[in-house]
């Protein structure tokens, strides 16, 4: 069984393991198509080759049925946030990068990996880039929260209202990183 709690490498990436319920073609829509991806991280374009620049759409309101505040911090995203991310590798369906700016305008990059483990896929995702350390506890809990509403919509589940969920682990996760 994998751990939820995204990890902090040695060289000051991120990574979060988990098992989601396969085929691997359908975690690969949840990840690449726009439609699919709206449902737990944001909208946009759909990843279909390297080199492709497509627009991500965020909108917090829409991933959950709850009706929640943003937290003062998030405020200017409440009407949504959108900007271009390239994709660097699109190898259907086991092997997706995108680059993505970052609100300190260092370099982000995001690697998901997938591959078959039984009737599921393990996901291994990873985002690259010189981080603060008050962004270094946003995104963890960031990528946390998007990827427990991923699986739970996966599995006909209802998500966790998302800041809610935020929140909590944004305090969890400044404990996990000594921060």
């Amino acid at each position: 069984m994998t751990e939820n709690y995204g990890k902090l490498l040695e060289d000051g990436s991120l990574k979060f393991e988990r098992l989601l319920p396969g085929p691997i073609s359908r975690v690969w829509d949840w990840f690449a198509s726009g439609e699919e991806r709206a449902r737990w991280l944001c909208g946009g374009g759909t990843a279909a080759k390297a080199g492709q620049t497509i627009k991500f759409d965020f909108l917090h309101s829409k991933l959950t049925p709850h009706d929640e505040a943003y937290p003062e911090a998030y405020e200017e995203m409440e009407s949504g946030v959108s900007f271009d991310v390239e994709i660097m590798t699109c190898d259907s369906p086991s092997h997706l990068v995108w680059f993505w700016p970052s609100p300190d305008s260092s370099d982000v990059i995001v690697d998901v990996r997938l591959r078959e483990d039984g009737d599921q896929v393990r996901l291994i995702l990873i985002q690259r880039g010189e981080v603060t350390p008050d962004h270094l506890i946003s995104t963890s809990a960031g990528w946390h929260v998007h990827l427990d509403i991923m699986a739970a919509k996966m599995n006909s589940d209802v998500p966790w209202p998302f800041w809610t969920a935020h929140e909590e682990k944004v305090l969890e996760y400044k404990k996990r990183f000594g921060l």
